[in-house]
């Protein structure tokens, strides 16, 4: 009885500590998102404030925020769909390829994933800027996708093995090329898998500052790289770029909200087989 009252403190503990971890950066933003300069910088934080919408105004007007913001979503979107259709498409041909090296390969795919980023970096910028799309959002698009790809493929091997051989067969039999059978009956089966990929690999597009920095122009800056920008040589405008962090933070919160379920499943299902 007493271990297992200990046992409950010891985890109610723990999730209280990571709960405050996680939870207190993001309030602290938030807040300041909504405090004057003043307020900002007292010696004893202020619980109590007026709150003012200044510093939305400013990342709106002063900080062209629209601009990085419809960049961001035009890269995270465009990556997302380019590394979910040709993941996938990689996955069943591996599942479908039925050989003692399909895990094998795949398991060298994982590997990219695994490799620091930066790591890729000089290749990605030289090809690139080879290719004439330095500076533009083609950069990011393609340098996303290729970091997405492999945590995909790995992830929806998984699911797709889940599918009833007999499903394919049947297919086979009513005359389904693999492809037919792959969009017939293959995706709408896999479509959770698929959510959670989806919400997964735009979430790290969304976020992602080194590669955007290095690809992008001022024109084409992504929503990390333009927060970046309020980070001056001698001081930062926290004001500014709290309210543009905060903004930053709901789509993916959003989104996160109604495909939940989607990624639990994703996530404990398809992804423990291999």
């Amino acid at each position: 009885m007493l271990n297992r009252w200990l046992g409950r403190g010891f985890k109610t503990l723990a999730l209280g500590l990571f709960t405050i971890w996680t939870v207190v950066p993001i309030l602290l933003v938030i807040t300041n998102s909504f405090k004057t300069e003043m307020d900002i910088f007292t010696t004893t934080p202020k619980v109590f404030f007026t709150p003012t919408l200044v510093n939305y105004v400013n990342a709106f007007l002063k900080g062209d925020f629209s601009s990085y913001f419809s960049n961001s979503a035009f890269v995270a979107i465009v990556s997302t769909l380019i590394a979910i259709i040709f993941g996938t498409l990689a996955a069943y041909g591996l599942v479908g390829f039925n050989s003692r090296w399909s895990n094998a390969i795949a398991n060298g795919f994982l590997l990219g994933k695994l490799v620091p980023a930066i790591s890729m970096l000089l290749p990605l910028f030289t090809l690139v800027r080879a290719s004439g799309l330095l500076g533009t959002l083609a950069g990011p698009v393609i340098a996303h996708a290729a970091l997405n790809l492999p945590f995909i493929i790995w992830l929806m091997m998984g699911f797709i093995r889940d599918v009833p051989h007999e499903l394919s067969d049947a297919a086979k039999i009513d005359g389904c090329s693999p492809m037919q059978t792959f969009w017939k009956i293959i995706v709408p089966i896999v479509l959770p898998g698929m959510a959670a990929a989806f919400i997964l690999a735009m979430q790290y597009s969304w976020n992602e500052l080194l590669f955007s920095m290095q690809l992008t122009s001022m024109d084409t800056y992504t929503l990390p790289v333009g927060i970046s920008t309020f980070v001056g040589a001698i001081s930062v405008d926290w004001g500014k770029s709290s309210a543009a962090a905060t903004i930053t933070m709901v789509p993916m919160i959003i989104i996160g909200f109604f495909v939940q379920k989607y990624i639990a499943t994703g996530t404990t299902s398809g992804a423990v087989k291999g």
